[in-house]
């Protein structure tokens, strides 16, 4: 199977997130582009605050190449 019949990522990563930044905000700014399915801020296991990224899942590619 080649590799371009797989489907597309619909993760995008979100680098140099603020501390104060909450998943909300993200999914408020982000979801302007397509339907998300999911934002994920991984927090320090020790310092349990925010690392600095995030994950914005989007619930299908297919929505941009349409509405775009």
């Amino acid at each position: 199977m080649s590799r371009y019949l797989r489907p597309p990522n619909t993760s995008l990563f979100v680098r140099n997130v603020a501390d104060d930044t909450r998943s909300e905000d993200l999914r408020r700014e982000f979801g302007r582009y397509g339907p998300i399915v999911d934002v994920y801020v991984p927090i320090d296991f020790y310092t349990r605050r925010p690392r600095g990224f995030a994950y914005v899942q989007f619930e299908d590619c297919l929505y941009w190449s349409v509405s775009n």
